[in-house]
Order: C-alpha cells, then sequence, then structure tokens
C-alpha cells in the first residue's frame, strides 16, 4: 500500500486553543442569503472550517475558510445545525478522502457502527500518526469519541510534486455519473467547478472554488499541447467563463455539465463546446493555483 497522505495541513499545538467553528454534517448547504429558498453558491464538507460573521435566527452568516472566493474564504449562510463550535484536538495532522463517500465507524471493523460519513475531498483530522491494521482513526466535528476508517479510502501522498494529472483524473472519474446541482461539492450532486475544485484538492492542491477565478491562474496551454489534468474553460468571453473541464487523453475531457444534467465525457471538439473554447490552464506543476 502507498504511504497515506498524512499531509501536515495544520500541525496541532500541546497547549490550549481557542475554540473554532467547523462543518459536522458530510455536505452542508451554503446559500446567497439566510433562507432556503435562496440559491445555493457552495457547499461545505464535513471538517471544513468556517468563521462566523453574524447569526440571524437559524441562520450563521460565514466564510467556508479551505474554498477561495476571498482571502477570507468563500461567503454565504448555513443553518446553524450544521455548524458546531469546539477545540481543536491536539493532532490536526489531516488526511484527504479519495473516494465518493467512506464511512466513520465506532471501532476499526467493517461491521461496526458508522456514525457519520464523509465524501470526497474532506479533509480530516487525525487521531494518531499511525496506521493500524489497515485503519486510521480520526476525530471529527461533533462527535466525542474517535472514529475509524480503512486507510485505503484516503489519498497516498506523492513522495514527489505531482510532474503530470493522470492521478487528478482518475480521481475525477470516480464521479462519472454523478448529479449536476449549482453550487455542489459531492458524489451527491456537483457543479463544474466544484469538481475540479474537488478532484485538485485530493491531491493536495488548492484551486479557487469558481470557474472565472480558476481561469486566471495555473500555465496557459495550448490545444495541441493538452496534458491529463490540465483544465479547459468555456464562456462567450474571457471575461465571462462559465464553465470548465478537465482533460482526460484521447482527445476528450471530463465535466460537470448542467444541460447533460452530470459528470460526462464528451471530445474537445465537440462543436457546441469548441464554439465556446476560452483556453486552457495547467495547474500541475504551476507557481500559482490562488489569484
Amino acid at each position: 500500500m502507498k504511504s497515506l497522505a498524512i499531509a501536515l495541513l495544520m500541525m496541532g499545538c500541546a497547549w490550549a486553543q481557542a475554540p473554532k467553528s467547523f462543518i459536522k454534517v458530510e455536505v452542508a448547504d451554503v446559500r446567497s442569503s439566510p433562507q432556503d429558498s435562496a440559491e445555493q453558491v457552495t457547499q461545505g464538507l464535513l471538517g471544513d472550517e468556517v468563521q462566523l460573521l453574524e447569526q440571524r435566527g437559524d441562520w450563521f452568516k460565514v466564510f467556508v475558510k479551505p474554498q477561495y472566493r476571498t482571502a477570507q474564504g468563500y461567503p454565504g449562510w448555513l443553518r446553524k445545525e450544521a455548524v458546531v463550535k469546539e477545540t481543536p484536538q491536539v493532532s490536526q495532522s489531516q488526511v484527504i478522502v479519495s473516494v465518493p463517500e467512506v464511512s466513520l465507524r465506532t471501532k476499526p471493523d467493517g461491521q461496526a457502527k458508522v456514525v457519520q460519513k464523509a465524501g470526497l475531498g474532506s479533509a480530516l483530522a487525525l487521531a494518531g500518526p499511525y496506521q493500524k491494521e489497515g485503519w486510521l482513526s480520526f476525530w471529527v466535528p461533533g462527535v466525542k469519541e474517535q472514529v475509524y476508517a480503512p486507510a485505503k479510502n484516503f489519498a497516498p501522498a506523492p513522495e514527489t510534486p505531482l510532474t503530470d494529472g493522470r492521478e487528478i483524473v482518475e480521481t475525477a472519474a470516480q464521479l462519472k455519473g454523478t448529479p449536476y446541482l449549482w453550487g455542489g461539492m459531492s458524489y451527491k450532486g456537483i457543479d463544474c467547478s466544484g469538481f475540479t475544485y474537488t478532484a485538485y484538492r485530493v491531491h493536495g492542491i488548492t484551486l479557487p472554488r469558481d470557474a472565472d477565478q480558476q481561469f486566471e491562474v495555473g500555465i496557459p496551454v495550448k490545444l495541441s499541447e493538452l496534458q491529463p489534468g490540465d483544465l479547459l474553460f468555456f464562456g462567450d468571453s474571457a471575461k465571462e467563463i462559465t464553465h470548465v473541464g478537465m482533460y482526460m487523453w484521447d482527445g476528450k475531457f471530463i465535466h460537470a455539465s448542467g444541460s447533460l444534467g452530470g459528470v460526462h465525457i464528451t471530445k474537445v471538439d465537440h462543436p457546441k463546446y469548441s464554439a465556446i473554447f476560452q483556453g486552457a490552464r495547467r495547474m500541475v506543476g504551476a507557481e500559482k493555483t490562488l489569484p
């Protein structure tokens, strides 16, 4: 088994830490205003830290900190029952879920009770630095006891920086057939930029959450130079990017399409998309992947 992506996203300290706020459910809808009928702008995943700005009834105005829209995170409104405020555990080493969904259990046993689930791209805090018989233990927000999941469901740590995007494409391909959902970030429903953001996050590369900002970073590449993992951008103009997909190989790209109803594979030279193609960007090896 490959070594795990025990990427030290944060290092905990033995002394007391101030309480922080986290998403405690598998997927939490983030809306443009504090009402269920408001536009969904994104979703937060289990374990995502949020900055609380304001409370209005049953809603919190927040920044979802892992998702870049501004330097503070992605702004929006969350229902308060999706959030827990607690002191982070001492161990804050994290691993990233690399499969569409993983069950978190009370014991390192496939028959043990499931207390929570986590989806692709969720970053979970390790309760200890070592594997035990193929299982890892975690602290998850809102659960007092440690939970367990098989180590194979978490991304392997690259021994050296990625030199091509084939592994990213393979991660993305797991979501083929996932329904389209505006603002979606999971196998239950996902949008075009949430799809590319999540696939890259699994492999330790942080992109902006939205397609227009993804277009602003990375290395520009020509169609004739496309490599697996390169992102293709579409829209009425370079200033009006409305769609993004990921190049695979053999002249095809994978994307979450509203018109197609979900994650599909399409030919790059498809007339519908070639007519509005605005450019391609390579994120693997790029010095700048955030604005």
